[in-house]
């Protein structure tokens, strides 16, 4: 399997103590393979995905939402950083095999 893509993505908490609550905030990778999409524990085999899309404001370190369109439903991820490099390479992978249309 060739790796064509990595989407770092944010997950966000909250935890409460004695006496503060925290927003703790970690992060993983989505990877683009050529035919699955990689997220933590999860695998999405790209036949079974019908797009990606993100919603992202200009702000810088402003948190975005990329959106895994599947089978299965929409599923969200929040997203610090552009995604383009990861729409644009599903799009090229999407383009040049037609049972992926």
């Amino acid at each position: 399997m060739t790796l064509l893509a990595i989407q770092r993505c944010i997950e966000v908490r909250q935890e409460i103590g004695w006496t503060e609550k925290r927003i703790v905030e970690t992060s993983f990778d989505m990877k683009l393979f050529e035919d699955q999409i990689t997220v933590k524990n999860d695998t999405f085999p790209l036949t079974s995905i019908f797009d990606i899309s993100f919603r992202k404001k200009p702000d810088k370190g402003a948190f975005g939402f990329l959106y895994l369109h599947t089978s299965q439903g929409v599923r969200t991820f929040y997203i610090k950083e552009d995604p383009k490099q990861l729409v644009q390479a599903y799009q090229q992978l999407k383009a040049e095999r037609p049972e992926l249309r």
